[in-house]
């Protein structure tokens, strides 16, 4: 994308601004966590920024946010406790928090969260499981300078991380609707962007931010409008 088309679309997803809705996040804790500030941070590959700062000890917190930024993936950090929870937020979402670590809290009221389960479990999970023994494997046959067998196991987490982009494409294609599908293709669009995935995508998903984004990716490579 070049700069200036970078910056037309940067200055599009600004404007949205002005759209900023009343959205809820139910956050139930226990007394002892009142006044604990909680931060509500957007989740991409290797950053994170803070949208929202939360001072628990009410049921519910009404943010101000652009109805099109949701649903999406979210963290959830809380002060002086350890771990974050990860999760599909959209307006409604209830967190039940877990008082010895954010992670094991549990998020219900998103049907989002539910689809962004159900890829984690079957899918993602087991590929990371499997990845992370070809690896020890290929550092094991390192240890004992045995190069040949060494590459068979960098062989085999090649083939893992295909096959999870196959999967993973596959998971778009049967959940045209979902919004964990439009993050999915997001997240790796340099892999799908050819495989007209974008397409496939179901209209009501066509406002959200990462729909908008992702069709400014798609013309700048066919040259359309």
């Amino acid at each position: 994308m070049t700069k200036i088309s970078f910056l037309l679309t940067f200055l599009a997803f600004v404007s949205f601004a002005s759209f900023a809705q009343n959205v809820k996040i139910s956050i139930v804790s226990p007394r002892v966590l009142d006044d604990r500030k909680a931060i509500l941070l957007t989740r991409e590959k290797g950053f994170a920024a803070i949208v929202h700062s939360i001072q628990l000890g009410f049921d519910t917190t009404h943010l101000k946010m652009d109805a099109h930024l949701l649903p999406d993936l979210y963290q959830l950090q809380v002060s002086k406790l350890k771990g974050s929870l990860t999760f599909f937020f959209e307006s409604g979402t209830q967190i039940l928090l877990d008082t010895g670590n954010v992670a094991q809290s549990v998020v219900t009221h998103s049907r989002s969260n539910l689809e962004w389960r159900q890829f984690n479990d079957s899918i993602q999970k087991p590929s990371d499981a499997r990845a992370n023994a070809f690896v020890v494997q290929e550092a094991r046959m390192r240890r004992k300078n045995l190069p040949d067998s060494a590459q068979y196991w960098i062989a085999c987490q090649t083939r893992e991380r295909e096959d999870l982009l196959a999967r993973t494409a596959e998971f778009i294609r049967t959940n045209p609707q979902s919004y964990v599908s439009l993050y999915l293709l997001k997240i790796n669009w340099y892999a799908f962007k050819n495989m007209g995935l974008l397409e496939k995508l179901d209209a009501s998903l066509f406002k959200h931010r990462n729909y908008l984004l992702l069709k400014a990716k798609k013309q700048e490579i066919t040259g359309t409008r």
